[in-house]
């Protein structure tokens, strides 16, 4: 069977236009992709920003309440009440992503992590920016830092 003339230059135009088209379609597949990754990205980020007052509110509590535990430390049974709310707003935080995180004394103060809330003089050089007391736990979440942990820090006061 011959090829009839014609048919090959016209098969072979239909060849090139059909690698146009799947160029195209792999182009338009990419392009489709990454405005999904982007609009997924987006709508975290929108559902997070409506979400963080009300985490927030809950560390409040979560500070409030330990608060009130030192306050009736001397009523065992109120100060045990006391924890156990702070342990279920903390197990509410972290299903929502967010995870407590503690300040221990004797660490040396990190701007990125630690909020100094006051100072405590020392005479020792050494301990110039090392924390002297963890007052209130920090939060993280998504990575970064929700709320900062609460903390007094050594100043060196040269006497």
């Amino acid at each position: 069977m011959a090829d009839e003339p014609g048919i090959t230059p016209v098969l072979d135009e239909i060849r090139t236009e059909l690698t146009g088209l799947h160029e195209q379609s792999r182009f338009l597949n990419g392009v489709i992709d990454r405005l999904h990754a982007e609009n997924e990205r987006l709508r975290r980020a929108e559902a997070q920003s409506a979400v963080q007052p009300a985490l927030r509110e809950l560390i409040k509590l979560a500070d409030d309440w330990r608060s009130r535990a030192v306050a009736v430390g001397a009523d065992p049974a109120q100060a045990r009440l006391c924890g156990e709310v702070v342990e279920d707003v903390t197990m509410i935080l972290e299903r929502q992503g967010v995870e407590q995180f503690h300040a221990d004394a004797g660490l040396e103060f990190d701007r990125q992590q630690h909020r100094a809330v006051g100072t405590q003089p020392t005479a020792d050089q050494a301990l110039d920016g090392i924390i002297a007391e963890p007052r209130r736990p920090g939060y993280r979440g998504d990575g970064r830092v929700v709320r900062f942990a609460e903390v007094v820090v050594f100043k060196f006061a040269a006497g």
